[in-house]
């Protein structure tokens, strides 16, 4: 009887271990760009970093669903007190630019190196289903570090990287197949992590919003429009409160913070709706002061609280607002404005049903 030696060099179980510890990666990644988000200054690394946890909890998505059908229970810790090390002191960067070089630099890098090594040595046709995973994984990953260079190309490698770095070689690299280096000291720059009860602004932004709590009253179309898309300029307040849920909530359930990512990014994507409405009218979205007090009071509230008080209170007692919006956009051939809020009404009507 011939008995031959297949060339590739994942097997059944070593695939199962694998997809675990790139599960863990993304899953820790999403977490940690949620931490950050909103003590984060720069406008549009916030609004990147909402599109890269959303990004990476697909991934996860991705994986799990894989792993689900190969092992029970599909979300298990990886079984690697190096790899878990890692991915904990990621989160206790010195700034937001070392946190993003250290993700995306060091350990995004090296995922992406060992993804397209898995999509080689696994049993392609038995595994077909883990392919086209990597497949799609692997568009979004080659796109984030693109972005990461570009984001990052006036910040130059440093102690955060190399300690990073080193994490990660005494984990024996993303497939931990790789020879073991001794776990480095921590970095001197090393800054443990402070939740953050305030929302950072960068320099181009005044915090003080004089109007806030005042209600408006007799104004005409014109300038409500524009105070509703100003209003939506600010909409990073409700992704920095989502951010925050999410990391302070490490045992939900995968299917709370899955969706929970989305609303998160969603809720970067209607700040961007408003910068780009606002450009669109002449506008520079940075002179909308900031009200930022609106993050920080829901912020001293538990979890569960936070995430009642924004989509059972502020997403909730908005509709009959943007319905009679609606209605005069219809009314004077606002189609640009029309086409905004029909989208933004779509997704906070999920968020709604989630909280």
């Amino acid at each position: 009887m011939q008995v031959l030696s297949p060339p590739e060099q994942i097997d059944f179980a070593h695939n199962k271990q694998l997809l675990n510890r790139y599960r863990f990666i993304e899953y820790e990644t999403l977490r940690i760009l949620a931490a950050w988000l909103p003590g984060t200054a720069n406008m549009d690394w916030k609004l990147a970093m909402g599109r890269l946890l959303w990004e990476d909890a697909q991934h996860v998505q991705h994986l799990y669903q894989r792993l689900r059908e190969i092992q029970t229970p599909a979300f298990r810790p990886p079984g690697d007190d190096a790899l878990e090390h890692l991915m904990a002191e990621a989160l206790h960067a010195p700034n937001e630019a070392d946190l993003l070089a250290g993700l995306f630099r060091v350990i995004k890098s090296a995922l992406v190196d060992t993804y397209r090594w898995h999509c080689d040595q696994t049993f392609a046709n038995p595994d077909a289903p883990t392919l086209y995973a990597f497949k799609h994984i692997l568009i979004d990953e080659e796109l984030q570090l693109t972005w990461a260079e570009e984001a990052l190309a006036d910040h130059a490698p440093g102690e955060w990287e190399s300690y990073i770095a080193g994490l990660l070689a005494a984990a024996g690299g993303v497939s931990g197949r790789e020879d073991r280096r001794e776990t480095p000291a921590p970095a001197a720059c090393r800054k443990t992590f402070d939740c953050p009860r305030d929302a950072a602004r960068d320099s181009r932004f005044s915090l003080v919003n004089r109007d806030a709590g005042k209600r408006i009253t007799d104004v005409d179309h014109a300038t409500q429009r524009l105070r509703d898309f100003e209003s939506y300029s600010q909409e990073m307040l409700a992704a920095e409160t989502v951010a925050l849920i999410i990391h302070l909530t490490p045992d939900m359930p995968w299917a709370f913070t899955y969706d929970s990512a989305r609303h998160c990014y969603d809720e970067t994507r209607h700040c961007k709706l408003g910068i780009e409405w606002l450009a669109q009218h002449g506008r520079d979205y940075t002179k909308v002061p900031q009200n930022t007090r609106i993050y920080t009071w829901r912020s001293q509230y538990d979890a569960a609280t936070q995430y009642c008080l924004l989509t059972m209170g502020n997403e909730t007692h908005a509709f009959p607002h943007r319905h009679v919006q609606m209605a005069a956009y219809a009314e004077t051939g606002d189609r640009l404005s029309a086409q905004f809020v029909s989208y933004d009404m779509a997704d906070e009507r999920q968020h709604v049903a989630i909280g």
